[in-house]
């Protein structure tokens, strides 16, 4: 047991101290803590074994309790620690407990749990501090890596998620082109033979049924494409996006711009540009349910080793607050940190303009 004391103070007639010394000897046995108590009346300091073990002081060092620990507070923690410490100092509170970053004697730092108690007497007046301090960096640093695993582990599934719905779409695409369309395609051979061998009134007839056969082909088309991106891996991502944007412009009047870097190729390979392009295809979505836009922009430009996605719309702004953010936005931002990157929106109620910004 360390014991620190100023001089004038009495052990033998001090029934206190005894008390102490007990306490922090039992202490001791049970905890790998730093312990240590502070005296108001006799200016005595405290502390066990497990503070010089924790931190490499000599009892000598840390005669003044108080300069001694705020010295050594890091410089990021001091401010916030100090304040709060003075705070329940200055009120009724006798309990106080916080995290913080402590200097030890070879220069280094320890992240330390420190529990504080305050002693006072019926009036209020404080008589002594008790505190333990907790080394946490080990269980930090475990904490830290549990945190890097399990973000690796959610990346991971949100990709396995994301390819096995883009195999299942690739799928379909294939059922709706090579299956339904061919059978429709098929139908429409048998009609248009069958012109010349029905009266007029079936002639028209036919044509009417012929119109709405070629439409229902190009709309599951269309479908089919929107599902999977077929242009892409044939004509590259700026094809694609032209491609995919002119099919959505059929269901309402919007004028769309794609601007892609000629070199994204470079830093993009082609299930990041699925990635890109399923980004953009929830954004405009997102745009033609919930916005009055007339007018969208898409970019796709390399910055640095990053690839920045930009889509601006000019329908009224909102304020982001209050935005819910449905399964469109959560798709995004699903996409984008399984991509290790960075998701932000931009828009100021009752302004135009809405501007959605992928780094990835």
């Amino acid at each position: 047991m360390v014991e620190t004391m100023q001089t004038g103070f009495t052990r033998a007639s001090t029934e206190e101290y005894f008390k102490s010394i007990n306490r922090f000897q039992l202490l001791s046995i049970a905890t790998k803590e730093g312990i240590w108590e502070y005296d108001f009346n006799t200016k005595q300091s405290f502390y066990n074994e497990g503070m010089i073990d924790l931190f490499g002081y000599e009892e000598e060092e840390m005669a003044d309790n108080e300069t001694w620990w705020r010295n050594n507070l890091h410089p990021q923690d001091k401010k916030r620690v100090i304040t709060e410490v003075d705070e329940v100092m200055a009120s009724p509170k006798s309990v106080w407990w916080g995290k913080y970053q402590f200097r030890c004697k070879d220069g280094s730092y320890r992240l330390i749990l420190d529990r504080l108690f305050v002693v006072r007497d019926s009036y209020g007046k404080t008589l002594r501090l008790i505190g333990t301090m907790q080394d946490l960096t080990e269980i930090d640093a475990l904490q830290q890596d549990l945190e890097k695993i399990r973000k690796q582990h959610h990346k991971a599934m949100i990709k396995a998620i994301f390819q096995a719905e883009e195999n299942e779409r690739k799928n379909i695409s294939q059922e709706l082109n090579e299956n339904i369309n061919q059978v429709l395609a098929a139908i429409n051979m048998h009609l248009a033979q069958a012109k010349g061998h029905v009266t007029p009134t079936g002639l028209v007839w036919l044509q009417e049924a012929q119109g709405l056969l070629l439409d229902s082909i190009s709309g599951i088309s269309n479908i089919a494409k929107r599902l999977s991106p077929i242009v892409l891996k044939d004509l590259g991502l700026e094809t694609a996006l032209n491609d995919l944007l002119k099919t959505m412009q059929e269901t309402r009047i919007v004028s769309f711009n794609v601007f892609v870097d000629d070199n994204i190729n470079q830093f993009a390979n082609f299930d990041v540009q699925t990635v890109i392009y399923r980004i953009v295809q929830e954004q405009v979505l997102n745009i033609l349910k919930h916005s009055v836009a007339r007018n969208v922009q898409v970019k796709v430009q390399a910055v640095g080793k990053k690839i920045k996605i930009v889509v601006e719309d000019d329908g009224m702004g909102i304020n982001l607050k209050d935005i819910q953010y449905g399964k469109g936005f959560s798709n995004i931002q699903e996409k984008t940190e399984a991509m290790d990157g960075s998701f932000n929106l931009e828009s100021v109620e009752g302004k135009p303009g809405f501007r959605l910004e992928v780094m990835m």
